[in-house]
């Protein structure tokens, strides 16, 4: 027997699956916001849904989702929510499965408060492995679906899943789902799936992005910005600034503190970026500076170097990886 893996583009909210497991970060942000919305439409109270870390609760649909039943996870705050966090809920989400599911859908947590995304569904999907692996859900459980809504997005997570998974003992590829062997009497304990995404990913270096979470800058950043910091073997993180609030900005200082570079994106004069990258240069933080065209910089970086890719992404993924090079960052 075995369990299914499966990225589906869809909403989260109109996925018709046994159990929809989302995250309390001790407070409602973004998709689990979004549910508990809808539940206290239906007269569900936030308070029922507040959950401790490792701590679960279940609460009927009824109508406010597709999904049956909602399970609440809690975990760590978002401002102290990382990588390990992300492959502890996958696991929790299937250690405390009711008898009787078949299917649960839960979602990437963490990749707008910024988690690298790739290292964020690599660190769910170990564990959600494990957890297989360890016979821990319920033998009814057959499927899991990794809910994203945006296309690109969830393209992507499936290409990082494939090149990882596909030759991994005791996963099976098909039909674009990751199928998942649960344990046998005979078979032997496997060993951890994915053992250094989201177990050791805190000491691996990462690169800092300061930009505008905004519809045409989504392109900029997967294949200009975050393409050749991957290659040259750094995460690329960045946090929206939607979720600039309370102790979040401490987080965004921190990584701007530990990063090997920050590179900031100058189109448009956003504020946020302007003041990320006086804090990285206030701290010595190796910084690369890029934007559409001059005339888009403001007195504060004029003098400074600055890489102008007009536009074309394929010249700033270029312009990037050669800068990263010199400042002894790739290969």
């Amino acid at each position: 027997m075995s369990v299914e893996i499966r990225v589906v583009q869809q909403d989260l909210l109109e996925v018709a699956a046994d159990v929809l497991a989302v995250k309390h970060a001790q407070g409602f942000h973004s998709s689990d916001g979004l549910v508990a919305e809808r539940l206290a439409g239906k007269g569900v109270s936030r308070r029922a849904l507040e959950s401790a870390p490792d701590e679960a609760r279940f609460t009927p649909g009824q109508g406010a989702v597709a999904a049956k039943t909602v399970l609440f996870l809690g975990t760590v705050p978002l401002s102290s929510f990382g990588y390990h966090d992300v492959r502890r809920f996958g696991g929790r989400a299937l250690e405390v499965l009711p008898p009787g599911t078949s299917s649960l859908a839960l979602t990437l947590h963490g990749a707008n408060c910024g988690l690298d995304e790739g290292e964020g569904v690599l660190a769910l999907a170990g564990g959600l492995i494990d957890a297989v692996q360890k016979g821990l859900p319920p033998v009814s459980l057959q499927q899991v679906f990794i809910v994203e809504k945006r296309e690109g997005r969830a393209k992507r997570l499936h290409q990082t899943l494939l090149e990882r998974l596909s030759k991994m003992p005791g996963v099976a590829v098909s039909d674009g789902a990751f199928r998942v062997s649960r344990p046998t009497a005979t078979s032997a304990p496997a060993a951890p799936s994915l053992p250094t995404h989201g177990t050791g990913t805190v000491q691996k270096p990462h690169a800092f992005v300061a930009m505008p979470f905004a519809p045409e800058f989504e392109d900029i950043f997967h294949y200009g910005l975050q393409t050749p910091i991957h290659r040259a073997g750094l995460l690329c993180e960045r946090v929206d600034a939607a979720v600039f609030e309370g102790l979040i900005i401490q987080r965004i200082l921190s990584r701007i503190a530990s990063a090997r570079v920050v590179v900031a994106e100058l189109t448009g004069a956003n504020p946020n970026v302007y003041l990320e990258v006086g804090y990285a240069w206030a701290l010595k933080v190796p910084t690369v500076l890029v934007a559409r065209h001059p005339d888009e910089l403001r007195f504060d970086v004029k003098g400074h170097r600055c890489l102008m890719y007009g536009g074309s992404i394929r010249e700033l993924e270029k312009l990037v990886s050669a800068e990263l090079h010199s400042l002894g960052l790739a290969p």
